[in-house]
């Protein structure tokens, strides 16, 4: 039972990232470039910076980890990813910054920031349960695959 729910959150996690990213990329560049202004953590270079490049690591954070290719990296890059989420949002919660949706999601859902915190910190310990079992989660997965087949 156990492994099953490990292995659920690997692919929850990994869900998550994928939906999350893709939505980014594929909705406008300009809206998550304005969404990272709104945070008021990152100059404006590099907030343009950061709108371009993180929907791709998402995205392809995500789609490794469903693969299960290169999980414990991965893995590592995801727990920093969602711990960087939760001080960017944590320090707009205790600013009392007027954000009425966090961006995690493009346009696809509008989450208000103290349920996104709770989100947020839910995503990086199941990351964390993750990279703690990395064998358990390795069931179906392109690693696991590869490692059995070695000499």
């Amino acid at each position: 039972m156990a492994n099953k729910a490990l292995l659920g959150c690997r692919f929850l996690v990994a869900a998550l990232f994928i939906v999350s990213g893709a939505e980014k990329l594929f909705g406008s560049p300009e809206n998550f470039y304005y969404v990272l202004q709104a945070y008021a953590v990152f100059p404006d270079p590099l907030a343009r910076l950061l709108s371009i490049i993180f929907p791709w690591l998402e995205f392809g954070a995500g789609v490794f980890l469903a693969l299960g290719l290169w999980l414990r990296p991965v893995l590592i890059l995801l727990a920093g990813i969602s711990g960087s989420f939760v001080l960017v949002v944590g320090q707009a919660i205790l600013r009392g910054l007027p954000i009425d949706n966090c961006g995690c999601f493009g346009d696809l859902v509008h989450l208000p920031l103290r349920g996104v915190i709770l989100l947020d910190v839910t995503t990086f310990l199941f990351v964390l349960l993750c990279l703690k079992y990395g064998a358990t989660i390795s069931l179906f997965s392109l690693d696991g695959h590869y490692n059995k087949h070695q000499p």
